[in-house]
Parts: structure tokens; C-alpha cells; sequence
């Protein structure tokens, strides 16, 4: 099951377990708002989708090189099964490594540090 908290307006997630949709899909299709959606009772219908080197290429357009993906200026590891965002802080004097597991948890990691939403073409088959 998905944290509802951490869904924002554009986030791409499966909709009762079969379909993937973009947040504002689901709005159109279940008239349910995004404040309804956030909600822990509409939960069960939305679950996260699992990053997989396949989707970062195929539907975020990343590029592929040893064991970084690259889309832009923008990489992610793939270390130990797991998918890795690395990145030293000057300010803190210390490494950041933030794991993530799903595509709406990229989508806003990119968000947040460089402001552009990630485009994701989530109807290409896999």
C-alpha cells in the first residue's frame, strides 16, 4: 500500500491494482478530489509502482551507463538491488543517500531539487 502522504498532483501510481494513472486521471475518471484521494480510506485502490532499471529507461528516458542511470544532469545508482540518489552537501559537510523504491518517490525527488516535473510516457508497454 501506498503513504498517501507522499502523493502530490502528478505522481503516477496503479489504481486499483491494474492501471497506471497520473494523479489528475484519476480525478477525471472517479471524480474524487485530490483532498479525497489523500485520504486513508481511498487508499487501498492506489498502490506504488516498483522501479525497475526497464521503467527508468523505457517510460523516464534514462540513459544506462555501468551501474548509473542518467537523465540529464540528474543520476541515480543502482546498488545492491536497490536504486540510489547520492550527493554530497558542501553545507553539511556530509554525504546524502536516499533510497528509492518507487516512481512517485522519484518524480518528487526530482521536483524538489530541481523544480521540473520528471517526464514519465507510462503508456509505453514493458
Amino acid at each position: 500500500m501506498i503513504n498517501m502522504q507522499e502523493l502530490r498532483i502528478g505522481n503516477i501510481v496503479y489504481f486499483n491494482n491494474y492501471k497506471q494513472l497520473d494523479i489528475d486521471q484519476i480525478k477525471t475518471l472517479t471524480f474524487i478530489d485530490f483532498e479525497q484521494i489523500c485520504y486513508d480510506k481511498h487508499a487501498n485502490r492506489f498502490s506504488p509502482i516498483q522501479l525497475t532499471q526497464e521503467i527508468l529507461e523505457k517510460w523516464c528516458y534514462f540513459i544506462y551507463n555501468g551501474n548509473i542511470l542518467k537523465l540529464n544532469d540528474f543520476e541515480i545508482g543502482y546498488e545492491n538491488d536497490d536504486f540510489v540518489y547520492n550527493q554530497f552537501s558542501v553545507r553539511y559537510k556530509k554525504l546524502i543517500i536516499l533510497k528509492v523504491k518507487y516512481l512517485h518517490q522519484l518524480q518528487n525527488l526530482i521536483y524538489a531539487l530541481t523544480g521540473e516535473e520528471l517526464k514519465v510516457n507510462y503508456e509505453k508497454n514493458i
